[in-house]
């Protein structure tokens, strides 16, 4: 392995664009040196060797050895441990108004598909899942009856008729 005297061909007087906190970064963990270290921008590699505000990457392919200042990376296994940690259900996404959703596979004759194509494309109906779930709640409340508590159980009784 070669050792690269980095530190010389980093502008260190420019602050790094956009950010990641480097605080964390631990040995092991897979990066990308940022295009604004001029040198060996976009390299990846693996952190060997975390100094201070300092890191040593192992480039990956041909096992250079870079040091880089930490504000410099992009550092990927750290941002994976901090989503793990958080795990938000549906970051960014605001909380569901309509009722739950289960997938479901169900196999359709073609012709069948075809027809619902068709209808969509028409504009009769307005998708497939809605008119699925329309259709076969109104032909279920009709076998069960309206007057089966667990006929609409699960949605607050809020369909249409």
């Amino acid at each position: 392995m070669e050792w690269s005297p980095f530190f010389s061909m980093v502008d260190e007087s420019r602050p790094p664009r956009g950010g990641q906190d480097p605080s964390g970064t631990e040995r092991g963990d897979k990066v990308r040196v940022r295009s604004d270290a001029r040198a060996h921008g976009g390299t990846r590699g693996v952190v060997r060797e975390v100094a201070g505000d300092t890191l040593l990457v192992e480039a990956a392919g041909d096992g250079l050895l870079i040091r880089v200042p930490a504000t410099h990376v992009t550092n990927f296994s750290l941002a994976a441990r901090r989503a793990w940690e958080v795990m938000p259900k549906r970051t960014g996404r605001p909380p569901l108004r309509e009722q739950r959703k289960r997938m479901a596979s169900f196999r359709l004759d073609v012709e069948v598909q075809e027809m619902l194509d068709r209808a969509v494309e028409k504009g009769l109906i307005s998708n497939k899942s809605e008119a699925v779930n329309r259709w076969l709640r109104e032909r279920l409340e009709a076998l069960l009856g309206r007057d089966d508590p667990e006929a609409t159980a699960g949605d607050g009784g809020a369909h249409t008729p």
